[in-house]
């Protein structure tokens, strides 16, 4: 009798571990500086890379042919301390692993979220870009090549902006056991 209960309990283990999803977090905000995490976009200075490489932050992910779905994250508060009406864009950008400059255009890179906001002198906002991986997306099709790179740009259209990132993550779901070729 215990055999077959230690069976049929095996059995069911196996089951479910099957069905079981993985998740691989990357804290994109730990490859960025302390003190380029925060600033001032000004007339001088009319926009900042996150991070403050043009190339952005390479990503492997092993075992990245079982990805199922996932999530990108960035989050920026702004404040307008000038006296003009400000308008800032904000974009991530991710591309191939071998791309040296995420924000030409070129070699594969592309703006994978990007919202405009605008700022009234005073005015402060918390700004969230999020953007979902799926099956069949370009994003997700590049992802799945197990290499790439990844960045953020924020400019600035008007006077005086403060910023500060407060959050940028990636999350993948990755199933294990699609790994497993099928007989």
């Amino acid at each position: 009798m215990k055999r077959v209960s230690l069976l049929l309990v095996s059995l069911a283990l196996a089951a479910c571990s099957g069905h079981t999803i993985h998740r691989f977090e990357v804290d994109l905000l730990s490859f960025i500086p302390q003190d380029q995490r925060q600033g001032e976009l000004n007339l001088a200075t009319l926009e900042v890379f996150f991070p403050d490489d043009p190339a952005g932050q390479l990503i492997e992910v092993p075992g990245v042919e079982a990805l199922v779905d996932g999530k990108v994250s960035l989050q920026v508060t702004l404040k307008n301390t000038g006296s003009l009406q400000s308008n800032l864009d904000l974009e991530v950008r991710l591309g191939p692993g071998n791309d040296t400059n995420l924000y030409d255009g070129q070699g594969g890179d592309f703006a994978a979220v990007q919202q405009t906001v605008t700022l009234n002198p005073g005015e402060e906002q918390t700004v969230t870009l999020p953007l979902d991986i799926q099956p069949g997306t370009p994003t997700h099709d590049l992802i799945k090549s197990g290499r790439f790179r990844i960045g953020a740009r924020l400019g600035l259209t008007g006077d005086k902006v403060q910023y500060t990132l407060t959050q940028a993550e990636v999350v993948l779901r990755l199933k294990l056991f699609n790994l497993i070729p099928n007989p």
